[in-house]
């Protein structure tokens, strides 16, 4: 029979009581799992829509122009230009109506000249980024083609905007190889702003 000193068991348990306790604890639990980052929305999202004459692109004026103006705002129009060049110059080879429409605030020729200096801006800011020139057409409309109701202040400022249609093209072709969340749906875009107006009660005026 072996006898344990006293002093030496004070020296022993302690080390046994580690053993014990390090082989019974659980394993440490596994580090969280990083939440997924979230998706950036992208700097340019462009309201595009398959219509009977081909596929529309909307650009809308207050990206483009001040109020009452045809000088276009370099800073906020220059990635939507860039992003609409590079579709038409490497997506297509249509022919490409631009086309301005104003809402129906002033006098009717004086939105028809606004809206016809706005088509040769676009037209010639696309020029200027390689889009061949006898590709393009322009024409302004003043307020004759309303896209939502110009009795509502939200329906007067969807109004006011640039219209690029690709002359019998196809959605799938110009989007194809890009992105999906640069594009969104044009009609729905319209529908959704008038609805959002009118349930803050804010769309009149």
């Amino acid at each position: 029979m072996v006898i344990v000193s006293s002093r030496v068991f004070a020296h022993v348990a302690p080390l046994f009581v580690a053993l014990l306790t390090g082989c019974t604890s659980a394993p440490p639990a596994p580090a969280p799992t990083p939440a997924p980052a979230p998706v950036a929305r992208p700097a340019v999202v462009l309201p595009i829509s398959q219509i009977d004459r081909g596929v529309q692109i909307v650009l809308p004026d207050t990206v483009l122009f001040q109020v009452g103006k045809a000088d276009l705002n370099a800073g906020e129009s220059g990635p939507y230009l860039d992003r609409v060049a590079h579709l038409l110059k490497t997506k297509t080879s249509k022919r490409i109506a631009v086309e301005g429409h104003t809402d129906n605030t002033g006098a009717s020729a004086l939105n028809q000249k606004l809206s016809e200096q706005r088509a040769d801006s676009v037209a010639n800011a696309l020029v200027s980024r390689g889009v061949p020139q006898e590709r393009i057409t322009r024409k302004g409309f003043s307020f004759s083609q309303p896209a939502a109701p110009n009795d509502l202040e939200a329906g007067r400022r969807l109004n006011r905007r640039t219209e690029l249609i690709v002359i019998d093209e196809t959605v799938s072709n110009i989007t194809q190889g890009e992105p999906a969340n640069t594009f969104e749906d044009a009609a729905a875009r319209v529908k959704a702003a008038l609805e959002a107006a009118m349930q803050t009660g804010k769309g009149k005026g």
